[in-house]
């Protein structure tokens, strides 16, 4: 055996375990992958129905207490954020189980 073949010898071996890594680390991802959306695909009820009820009563609350009690110190402002971010983050959970959605 001559020096060449030896060369190619372990560039060969050198690009099949850079195709196998690359073959067992997609594989890695796709099983993270399935193994997430299988937990948020499970908690989706208790989540959307948790992240709803605070984005309604916080709306109702701050309706309430701007139009109802309007000399209170209530924080409609904050609270009307905060129902907003969670409605947002109704859209952002949806979202996130759309890219974790296995092909």
């Amino acid at each position: 055996m001559n020096a060449n073949t030896m060369a190619s010898d372990r560039e060969a071996i050198g690009d099949s375990l850079k195709r196998s890594l690359g073959h067992a680390l997609t594989v890695l991802v796709a099983a993270i992958r399935v193994v997430l959306y299988a937990v948020l695909a499970v908690l989706r009820p208790f989540i959307v129905a948790g992240l709803s009820a605070l984005t309604l009563v916080g709306l109702a609350a701050s309706l309430f207490y701007a139009l109802l009690v309007p000399t209170s110190h209530f924080p409609v402002g904050v609270v009307l954020i905060m129902s907003v971010a969670s409605a947002v983050s109704i859209v952002l959970f949806y979202a996130l189980m759309e890219f974790l959605l296995p092909q």
